[in-house]
């Protein structure tokens, strides 16, 4: 009888360690995660950081160009001016001659932060359109042309103001 027990209770603890290793296994993977994922939180912590940074020299460097623009253009406009004021007062043997001309203003080159750089690279992309399908024709056929002329479905759709799963259908079914 003691023997039965000692079996019993044998195969209890083997069940039982089993369990803990099985417990044991289930935290390290769930510890390990937890780590991963707190590594990524502070990469993007630091990401993100390093982003307000060079957000906020991007504003100061825009605030400085503007103040130094505001300043160009106020001294210019007070040149205008003193030079207005100095043509209003004739002296005694001057004569007052009116022109209708303006006075050229600088050509001011705006330098285009680094990210802007590449905007004069940027080619415009003009669709050309075929013309109008004739009304005859019913939507199928007319589909059935656009997918042979190269439209995608999306396109084919777009046109025939139908819907994108419905062409889909009607040229799968087409092509059987």
């Amino acid at each position: 009888m003691t023997t039965i027990l000692l079996l019993i209770s044998l195969l209890l603890h083997v069940v039982a360690f089993y369990f803990i290793i099985v417990l044991y296994t289930k935290y390290s993977t769930i510890k390990d995660l937890s780590n991963s994922q707190r590594a990524i939180l502070d990469e993007t912590e630091t990401s993100m950081t390093s982003f307000l940074i060079e957000m906020k020299e991007e504003n100061e460097r825009l605030i400085q160009h503007l103040k130094q623009e505001s300043a160009h253009i106020t001294n210019h406009g007070k040149e205008l001016e003193a030079k207005t004021k100095e043509s209003n007062h004739p002296t005694a043997n001057s004569t007052m001659i009116h022109t209708n001309e303006k006075v050229p203003e600088e050509p001011q080159e705006s330098e285009l932060p680094d990210y802007l750089s590449e905007l004069n690279e940027i080619e415009d992309i003009v669709e050309i359109s075929q013309p109008v399908q004739k009304k005859d024709l019913p939507f199928e056929i007319q589909a059935i042309n656009l997918y042979e002329n190269g439209h995608t479905v999306e396109q084919i759709a777009k046109k025939l103001s139908k819907g994108k799963t419905e062409i889909e259908l009607l040229l799968k079914f087409r092509q059987k």
